[in-house]
């Protein structure tokens, strides 16, 4: 056997163990993805999405109940950060806060009461001046979902 024809057979030998092997990482990587679909498809994952997503919707109403887009207002004073991640998220899109060093027309909150009522025991609240100038707290309407705590945190 020639050099050339030896050097061209290792070549063709190497080539053909890349390939394998690479067809066989693809074949293992697609085994994961489609286990990951399959888990995020589960049951109880999808059971916990639309009770994460009526959680949100139900803040969101709660809110819309209390104020209109265009009214200016600040988060609750000493909200906690996970009050304000949960008002940010159901309904930082539409509502308007107020300027810094400005007067807003109210107080968004979200209180853990219980109950009917509440969205998994929570309640949008917002504390604004009455027609005869005292602070009023009222509780948001308009949509609940039965239950205790937070929503499930998702899958990571």
């Amino acid at each position: 056997m020639s050099a050339r024809l030896r050097s061209s057979l290792a070549i063709t030998i190497a080539g053909v163990v890349v390939a394998v092997i690479g067809l066989g990482c693809l074949g293992l990587q697609a085994t994961r993805a489609n286990a990951t679909i399959s888990a995020q498809r589960s049951a109880s994952v999808v059971a916990d999405a639309r009770l994460d997503a009526a959680y949100y919707s139900c803040v969101d109403r709660q809110a819309r109940s209390l104020i209109t887009p265009a009214t200016p207002v600040a988060y609750r004073s000493g909200a906690s950060l996970g009050e304000a991640v949960v008002l940010n998220k159901a309904v930082a899109s539409w509502i308007t806060l107020s300027p810094p060093g400005t007067e807003p027309d109210g107080w968004l909150g979200l209180r853990h009461i219980g109950g009917p009522g509440t969205c998994l025991g929570d309640v949008v609240t917002l504390r604004a001046r009455g027609a005869d100038g005292s602070w009023i707290l009222r509780t948001g309407h308009g949509a609940s979902v039965p239950g205790a705590g937070p929503p499930p945190a998702p899958p990571l």
